[in-house]
């Protein structure tokens, strides 16, 4: 009899052995897990707005108007204002978005010196200023804090030169909004 014959018979018989029931058990429930925390994931995304800002926050703006002239906080000599009013906002507060000023090139640029900018109620009131060293926002007494359709922005550049003519402003949202908001050039 050949003694190799059964030796590789034998081996044979040692290469049919599966995994054990433990591994495979615990293989199946790891490939569970990861095909749940994937569908988790991908639905999750529909359930949302882009930036993960929930769904109804929205913040919207028109294009700046040149105010110089036609406004008594705007008559100043070698001032320029402009108003920009605020067009649709829901669920959006002041905390949440910061104020960027873009060239007319598109790169973004700091604000001028001296410019100050202003949130007013729809009759006309300031509610909120915005501070360009810092990027936040100091509310007035009694503001709830949140953007609302009717309100405007007013900045008031006193430096020299030709005010904001051809910038663009972005409002950037974190928080509650994600997202961008851009007004054309100025006037």
């Amino acid at each position: 009899m050949n003694v190799f014959g059964e030796k590789k018979r034998g081996w044979r018989k040692a290469r049919k052995r599966g995994v054990s029931p433990i591994i495979a058990t615990i293989l199946l429930v790891a490939i569970t897990v990861v095909l749940a925390a994937v569908l988790y994931v991908l639905i999750s995304g529909l359930t949302s707005g882009p930036g993960n800002a929930p769904l109804g926050s929205h913040f919207g703006w028109g294009n700046p108007t040149n105010l110089t002239g036609s406004n008594t906080t705007c008559s100043a000599t070698s001032v320029y204002c402009y108003g920009i009013e605020i067009a649709s906002a829901s669920s959006v507060t002041t905390s949440s978005v910061t104020l960027g000023l873009h060239s007319a090139a598109g790169t973004a640029t700091p604000f001028p010196s001296g410019t100050k900018i202003a949130l007013l109620s729809a009759q006309g009131a300031v509610v909120a200023t915005y501070s360009i060293t810092t990027n936040g926002w100091t509310a007035a007494k009694g503001f709830s804090g949140s953007f609302a359709s009717g309100m405007s922005l007013q900045i008031i550049c006193t430096g020299t030169g030709s005010g904001l003519l051809g910038d663009s402003i972005i409002a950037i949202g974190g928080g509650s909004y994600s997202g961008t908001v851009g007004a054309s050039a100025f006037p």
